[in-house]
């Protein structure tokens, strides 16, 4: 009897010890997403959100946001969903799970716009203070592209997946030359009719906002957008690559690309129908390799003006 007691004596210390610790760290997260948000806002972001709430005891914690938007200053980024819920556990401080509904998304001046109803996400913090994001569809058919340059057309995914590897400790190169990357990513799309994957990273200074003047220091200071490799697979054709690209001086994309192409009446198809008719024409019929080169507003091979490009902002 007395060892029962005993034990239950344990258990009830052990329930009070776990409810404080769930409890603290609970409270503390909320007032961490709190002060995230408020330190958006010293680095210049737009951010708005409604109520901050606590739920999930006694397994998980579970931090949930309505009404979220993120924008930068000037027209680079609008982001907001009508609710995402952050979610973790006792045991897991550097792991968290996100959940979101109606999520829109505008960005590059409102080049690109696009919208999706569930999205999923996942955060994990190592120990060399590198953070890795994993964003993806939700399992649901719901995502639209609603704009984007050569779409013509709302396009619909099946699914998509986004990578992200960061270094929040990102020291800038003393001598102006960036060879270190801030970002790593990595982006799957799955049409059904077509899928595309790419990876590569951005190298430079960071970029905090979409105005011409961070967009310049980044290009003047070296900044670069690497693709290590992208492939594009329909039924039948198949396109693969690398490229290489910044700004020039009134912010029209710069570089150069090796794209290798096979099937080329399908592939060229694919490339028709979201609005690519310059590039679906210089592919042919025989497997070949395309050397492309963007300057001057336009991106050519070997001599032909292939497709027009834009300001990614007004100067």
């Amino acid at each position: 009897m007395t060892k029962l007691r005993a034990l239950v004596g344990l258990l009830f210390i052990a329930v009070l010890v776990y409810s404080g610790l769930w409890h603290t760290s609970g409270f503390q997260a909320e007032k961490d997403a709190a002060a995230l948000f408020a330190s958006w806002r010293d680095k210049g972001l737009r951010v708005d959100h409604g109520k901050i709430k606590l739920s999930g005891f006694p397994y998980r914690m579970i931090i949930t946001v309505d009404g979220l938007r993120v924008r930068t200053r000037g027209p680079g980024l609008d982001l907001g969903a009508e609710s995402i819920s952050f979610i973790s556990h006792l045991w897991t401080p550097g792991h968290w799970v996100a959940d979101a509904t109606n999520v829109r998304l505008s960005a590059a001046d409102e080049a690109i716009e696009l919208r999706d109803g569930t999205v999923r996400g996942s955060y994990r913090l190592h120990d060399d203070g590198k953070a890795i994001i994993v964003i993806d569809s939700g399992s649901t058919e719901d995502f639209a592209l609603e704009k984007a340059p050569g779409i013509d057309e709302m396009t619909r995914l099946k699914n998509w997946q986004l990578f992200l590897r960061t270094d929040p400790t990102h020291v800038e190169n003393e001598s102006g030359l960036y060879e270190e990357r801030f970002l790593d990513f990595k982006v799957m799309l799955d049409g059904g009719a077509a899928q595309f994957e790419t990876t590569g990273g951005i190298m430079g200074p960071i970029v905090k906002d979409w105005t011409t003047e961070e967009l310049g220091a980044w290009r003047d200071a070296g900044g670069l957008l690497e693709i290590d490799d992208f492939s594009l697979g329909t039924t039948g054709g198949r396109m693969k690559g690398s490229a290489s690209l910044t700004l020039d001086e009134v912010y029209r994309p710069l570089g150069t690309a090796t794209v290798q192409v096979a099937g080329g009446k399908a592939l060229a198809s694919t490339l028709a129908a979201v609005g690519l008719n310059g590039l679906a024409d210089a592919i042919g019929d025989d497997p070949k390799t395309l050397s492309l080169m963007a300057q001057m507003g336009t991106i050519s091979e070997g001599g032909t003006n292939l497709i027009a490009l834009k300001q990614l902002i007004k100067d």
